[in-house]
């Protein structure tokens, strides 16, 4: 029987947001090794939570269950859980790690100390504490919904080659090859509600779900935004400008013409600066002559005005495609 998901995992908004970044950033700016490491990690923990999701594509138990990928609420609890298993009996949280090298848990304070192959040591916050934490707060958000099911969570580790050699006494770590048999044999508590009593639950947790939105980057990271490139970026070259010609974009390198290549680098602006935009910032981050072709751009359904501000600021609608990269 396939895995019954009610909820599939998508790719990181977070990771074009980096790669966006590192496009705009002048060469040797003092954050770009930064910012590499940011979307490094963003990568291999998307990586690592796919090849969970590989490794459970055959998951078929005995007991019925429904699972929720890649699930957060941004309010003020921020919750945010790789993969969540429903089940009559209980509900089991699993968070992945994709950290490669010789991984050690350390206590007071908790860390994580990772040694790289190339023997370079860096710390992290502890998983461990990470996912007590989301468990902590999932069980409370059940308490708000008047839903008494217990919690269990477990840390996942994502490949063979990373190498936990010192785990805290009683923690219980997982590797992602043995996460399918470990839950088909997982011992159930008695059922607590019914198999429609459980898609209710499902349903209601989705009704709660709001993505996590990681934007505008710059400010978090702790650029000026006027060190960031302004212009135009072929997608084909994705390094080289276009120029504005009649009714279209041109490359300075390869010679493309795109018509809409400028939605995409609002977008940008977006992911990196602010999530609004005046006309005469379009005019000045587009690189346009004049400010009548910044009106029209933003005049178009991608963008909404905001209808309590003197100031005319225009968002990107949440719903238009360029969205869903």
């Amino acid at each position: 029987m396939a895995a019954i998901i009610i909820k599939f995992r998508k790719k990181p908004a977070k990771i074009e947001g980096y790669e966006a970044l590192l496009k705009r950033l002048p060469l040797y700016h003092p954050k770009q090794e930064l910012v590499e490491d940011f979307l490094k990690s963003s990568k291999a923990g998307f990586g690592g939570e796919e090849r969970l999701d590989q490794l459970m594509k055959y998951f078929s138990p005995d007991y019925p269950y429904l699972i929720i990928q890649d699930y957060s609420i941004s309010s003020s609890m921020e919750l945010q859980v790789d993969t969540i298993l429903l089940t009559q009996s209980c509900i089991i949280l699993l968070e992945v790690k994709n950290i490669s090298g010789r991984l050690r848990f350390t206590l007071n304070p908790s860390t994580l100390r990772q040694t790289t192959a190339s023997g370079i040591e860096r710390g992290y916050k502890s998983p461990l504490v990470q996912m007590e934490m989301a468990k902590w707060k999932f069980a409370n958000l059940l308490k708000s919904i008047d839903i008494s099911l217990p919690v269990h969570a477990f840390l996942v580790i994502a490949y063979p080659n990373q190498i936990v050699e010192d785990s805290p006494p009683g923690s219980i770590i997982w590797s992602a090859d043995e996460v399918m048999i470990r839950l088909q044999n997982f011992k159930m508590p008695p059922e607590i509600i019914s198999i429609d009593e459980m898609h209710r639950l499902g349903q209601q947790l989705l009704s709660l779900y709001s993505e996590y939105n990681p934007f505008p980057l710059a400010p978090k990271i702790g650029i000026n935004p006027d060190e960031i490139k302004n212009g135009v970026f072929c997608p084909a070259c994705e390094i080289t400008k276009m120029n504005k010609i009649k009714r279209s974009w041109k490359c300075e390198g390869c010679g493309l013409t795109n018509p809409e290549a400028h939605h995409q680098a609002l977008h940008e602006w977006f992911m990196l600066i602010k999530p609004s935009i005046t006309v005469a910032e379009c005019k000045d981050f587009l690189e346009l002559e004049h400010l009548s072709s910044a009106r029209r751009i933003l005049s178009h359904p991608f963008y909404k005005k905001a209808s309590d501000s003197k100031v005319r600021r225009y968002y990107m609608d949440k719903h238009v495609g360029i969205h869903e990269k």
